[in-house]
């Protein structure tokens, strides 16, 4: 029998070992964090839905891979952080190939979430922070948007964490430009 209290390491191993009600008790308390990522990420509800449930497939192949040297929490951020990067490049990839067929460039597109207050500034600031490389959108969506410290995102990033200021030093230049651009400024 499963207590609600049960540790992720606890669930883990009991994941591994066969039990479903276990990995589905993960999934439950982690879905929100994966999906938040997800949509983050990629600024579109398909997408988050699709690398959300991406994650929940990939979680039963790579469950067994969790040797607890970090929480189980920054481990699945990467897992989560890595199949959007997969669905990124999915998505890139055909975007490639339909402009090839159209000879029209496709630009990413950002759906803000509805609902949410001060939302134009927030639609418009996520919308830059689309355009930003890689490691500096991942940097800036664990610290800002994720609310974790430099030490939590260097370690589900794997680097260190003046890695992390400088990512966020960057970003925070490069946000400037972008948001002046998109003013007309």
């Amino acid at each position: 029998m499963m207590a609600e209290n049960d540790s992720d390491k606890a669930l883990v191993t009991r994941a591994v070992g066969g039990d479903r009600v276990a990995f589905s008790a993960l999934l439950s308390r982690h879905y929100d964090m994966i999906f938040r990522v997800a949509w983050k990420w990629s600024g579109n509800r398909d997408d988050a839905e699709d690398i959300a449930q991406d994650v929940c497939v990939r979680l039963g192949r790579v469950l067994p891979g969790y040797k607890g040297q970090a929480s189980f929490t920054t481990w699945l951020y990467r897992v989560a952080m890595n199949a959007a990067h997969d669905h990124s490049r999915k998505r890139q990839s055909h975007n490639r190939k339909l402009e090839d067929w159209s000879n029209e460039p496709s630009r990413p597109q950002f759906q803000a979430p509805s609902g949410q207050g001060d939302e134009d500034a927030a639609a418009e600031l996520w919308a830059a922070v689309q355009h930003l490389p890689p490691r500096q959108r991942d940097t800036v969506m664990l610290v800002f948007s994720e609310g974790l410290s430099h030490g939590e995102t260097a370690k589900i990033l794997g680097c260190a964490e003046g890695t992390v200021a400088s990512n966020i030093h960057d970003a925070k230049k490069q946000l400037k430009r972008l948001l002046v651009q998109e003013a007309g400024v």
